[in-house]
């Protein structure tokens, strides 16, 4: 009894190692918004092993438990030698549509098989054992906790290719744990010495995932063998790759670039010997090789030899932080999320970016941005942002998303309340139009006027549809700028550098008339005509609304339109995402691919078990009430799941172990409380309705009380944070734990198939609820979506209400009590019990 569930464990296991892992794999190999695609993948295969159960599609013996874990490792393992093997490519889906659809057909094959074994197994297991399922559903969701929060610690020292083949043995314990026969034993154990031994004959095709996209050149410079470092820092992967020299200028004596997730962005070691002066003597000839253009060192010009203090939020390979002292400041916190990226500039990389971080002026953090901010409780003469946003779907918390929680209308306000009476904000970053107009809500809101005068934004003069300037610098200062000091910016834009291009200011505070953007921009309130009106968002971006590039309202293409603020280089950020002359939004890709599969199976998972199916076919009390309710189920547990990552983002402020902290305690909270239903609702689940009440109940409180306990913990320490996420999250989760085993427990007395068919909806409705939830998101706001999925969860106690009369009617309200079938009578190698449920 004890090795069934252990194996159930393990298989739960793997699974979220292998659905989490798959995410960071597809940033690198892919685009992040095409990873969220995993998450919609692995509940659909979940699903779909409920629905081949219930369609009693059987393969005799090799489709025992033991068989089916043993599948479901192979599936695992060959993921590494089989995405290598497919030539699937978003950029060429345009030029090539029949091609990459068949390539991107098979890898969605190959990433549903291992999800659709597992799934297999624990509906079989479910089915077999449905009056045990509090117990069973514990260790299910037990073994997934661990599956989340193992990642962390294991992904950096083992990679992802090992990191499966673990992942694969440990579903050939599973498989063990679940089989009597020796011969299958020894077969495992043959299979476990080929997985350990066939990566190193099969060399670079398993043992280096390829890339399918060519991100900045980086998979063009590993041809060439200039690849030096390559590192899985669990938020992002982190190659460095040496750009020797082209000897096309003196000063040119090439740099390392540093790729995070396969070049989804990019930063630089430039060579630099530490001499200040000498740079500055040397400055216009020198910033194209020493520097990623001249508006990395805009605001600490206009503050130099003034001693300045500064924040970078995100120092990366150094270059802001090089720039700062080249002018004289006095105190540097430099703040980089990745901890890879810090034990390169301080190590291997240190003599070569000339020790610039260990320069007494210079304090090195590994942290987020904001939450470093609200914690230090200093203020600042210069706070700047250089395109620094984690490119990790993992890290941010859902690929489908893409929070940007430095870019919100609160992350303005923390600037500005930690900026010195004269102090600049700069930030460099896409689409300068809605950076101002969230800015400029921050300011309203703060009770301050006049914002305009205090905004500078410089970009490149000449710009070109292809070559648009996609990093203009903006510089908000806290008191009004002076005439000398726009006079100053536009000096030192304007000194002549080998390969850099000329700027200009196009909004100028002492020249609004002459300015881009319409007045409305930087009012704090964006009206109603300016918003329709507008081709893409330009409504302020707030920690509710994080979603700073959900910029779309258009599918055609676009001309800069000074009416609405549309400038050319917003236009071409939009235009560039379009293929096939406007009808393929890359940037929606997922979401349309999600919800069209969503539709897809939405009718495959209730026509075919209606049509092909005795449980679909016959008519049995409670039938529609009981797939209602587990779809229902489906929906909210997977909707707050995502939307809590999102919201508790705030406090914990270091996105990733957001990301850990919420899945581990709601998987870890839900076993507890599946665990604890059978005392907590009564025999034969008599007092049903507290599992339901305590969801809502725990949902609201903490959707009243989450703004008040941030404001007083978001500067504490870390772990108080984690703590304080922890405490509001686990009473939620214990609750949410107990309506599934319960629906579980009605079943086990209805017609052989009605387990399995629960399961498959469960599944189905989790996955058109990860995709539902980011478009209710986008559209009400994550504080509204948590209550329409706590309103699922009231839903879903109607549909209990009548699955427990039709059961009362029938007389089986309150199941027998029943043991965990013996291994012999599980579906295993001596043809005993099929996964037929309880009756």
């Amino acid at each position: 009894m004890h090795r069934t569930y252990v194996g159930l464990f393990l298989i739960a296991l793997v699974t979220l190692v292998v659905e989490v892992l798959l995410t960071r794999i597809f940033d690198v190999l892919l685009w992040p918004n095409v990873s969220f695609m995993i998450i919609s993948c692995a509940l659909f295969g979940l699903g779909l092993g409920g629905l081949y159960d219930v369609l009693e599609i059987r393969g005799g013996d090799a489709l025992d438990l033991s068989g089916i874990a043993l599948l479901f490792g192979v599936s695992v393992w060959a993921l590494p030698l089989l995405l290598n093997a497919v030539p699937f490519s978003v950029d060429r889906i345009a030029q090539e549509p029949v091609a990459q659809v068949g390539c991107f057909l098979a890898l969605y094959l190959i990433l549903l098989a291992p999800f659709f074994f597992a799934g297999l197994c624990i509906c079989r297991l479910f089915s077999a054992a449905a009056s045990d399922i509090q117990r069973l559903y514990f260790w299910d969701l037990s073994g997934a906790a661990v599956g989340s929060a193992l990642l962390i610690p294991l992904l950096r020292p083992l990679g992802p290719e090992r990191l499966l083949q673990l992942a694969a043995v440990a579903a050939l314990v599973a498989s063990a744990l679940l089989s009597n026969s020796r011969q299958r034993i020894a077969l495992l154990a043959t299979v476990a010495t080929a997985f350990a031994v066939l990566p190193a004959a099969l060399g670079g095709r398993y043992t280096r995932l390829a890339l399918h996209q060519n991100k900045r050149d980086v998979e063009s410079s590993i041809a060439l063998g200039q690849f030096e470092v390559s590192t899985w820092d669990p938020v992002s992967q982190i190659s460095v790759i040496d750009q020797p020299s082209t000897g096309q200028a003196e000063a040119d004596h090439g740099k390392k670039h540093v790729a995070y997730d396969g070049g989804t962005q990019s930063s630089n070691f430039y060579p630099f010997d530490g001499d200040f002066a000498a740079l500055r003597r040397e400055l216009p000839r020198r910033l194209k090789y020493q520097f990623w253009q001249r508006g990395v060192l805009a605001a600490h010009y206009l503050r130099r030899d003034t001693g300045h203090t500064a924040l970078i939020i995100g120092s990366a390979g150094g270059q802001e932080t090089k720039a700062a002292l080249l002018y004289g400041a006095s105190d540097i916190d430099a703040v980089e999320m990745v901890r890879t990226v810090v034990e390169l500039a301080t190590g291997p990389y240190a003599n070569y970016i000339g020790r610039i971080f260990e320069r007494p002026e210079v304090h090195l953090h590994v942290g987020e941005g904001r939450s470093f901010l609200r914690a230090s409780g200093r203020t600042y003469d210069v706070i700047q942002i250089f395109s620094n946003y984690t490119s990790s779907s993992a890290a941010a918390g859902s690929g489908a998303l893409s929070p940007m929680y430095l870019q919100t209308v609160e992350a303005y306000r923390d600037y500005f309340e930690h900026l010195k009476a004269d102090g600049i904000l700069q930030i460099n970053h896409h689409t300068y139009p809605r950076m101002i107009a969230t800015a400029a809500a921050a300011w309203r809101a703060l009770g301050r006027d006049d914002f305009r005068s205090h905004v500078v934004v410089v970009e490149r003069q000449q710009q070109e549809r292809q070559h648009p300037d996609y990093l203009p610098t903006m510089l908000i200062k806290m008191s009004p700028w002076t005439a000398a000091e726009v006079a100053d910016v536009e000096r030192f834009f304007s000194f002549e550098a080998d390969g850099e291009p000329a700027y200009r200011i196009v909004e100028n505070p002492l020249a609004p008339a002459a300015s881009f953007l319409p007045a409305a921009f930087y009012s704090g309130v964006i009206p109603e005509s300016l918003r329709a009106a507008a081709p893409f968002a330009v409504t302020p971006v707030t920690d509710d609304r994080p979603t700073f590039d959900f910029l779309r309202r258009s599918w055609r293409m676009l001309a800069p339109d000074r009416r609405v603020g549309l400038n050319l280089s917003t236009a071409a950020f939009l235009d560039a995402e379009l293929r096939g002359d406007g009808w393929l939004p890359m940037d929606w890709l997922h979401l349309m691919v999600a919800s069209a599969a969503s539709i897809f199976y939405g009718l495959v998972f209730v026509l075919a078990p209606m049509y092909f199916t005795r449980v679909g076919r016959e008519p049995w009390e409670g039938k529609g009430p009981a797939l209602l309710y587990f779809s229902l189920l489906g929906f909210g547990f997977i909707a707050l799941e995502i939307l809590l990552i999102q919201i508790f983002m705030k406090i914990i402020g270091y996105p990733l172990y957001a990301v850990a902290t919420v899945i581990t305690v709601m998987l870890v909270g839900a076993g507890v409380g599946s665990m604890a239903s059978q005392w907590v609702v009564g025999r034969g689940a008599a007092r049903w309705r507290l599992s339901f009440g305590g969801t809502i109940v725990a949902g609201l409180t903490l959707w009243i009380l989450y703004p008040a306990i941030s404001s007083h913990v978001i500067a504490a320490a870390m772990p108080v944070r984690i703590a304080a996420a922890t405490a509001m999250i686990f009473p939620l989760a214990f609750f949410m734990g107990m309506p599934f085993p319960l629906g579980i427990l009605e079943l086990a007395g209805k017609p052989r198939g009605a387990v399995a068919w629960a399961w498959s909806m469960n599944g189905l409705c989790s996955t058109i609820g990860s995709v539902a939830t980011v478009l209710l998101s986008l559209w009400l706001g994550l504080r509204i979506t948590v209550l329409v999925a706590l309103l699922a969860y009231a839903g879903a106690a109607a549909a209990y209400g009548a699955l427990r009369r039709a059961s009362e009617r029938l007389g089986s309200a309150a199941p027998r009590p029943y043991q965990l079938p013996s291994l012999a009578s599980l579906p295993g190698d001596d043809g005993g019990l099929r996964a037929e449920g309880a009756s």
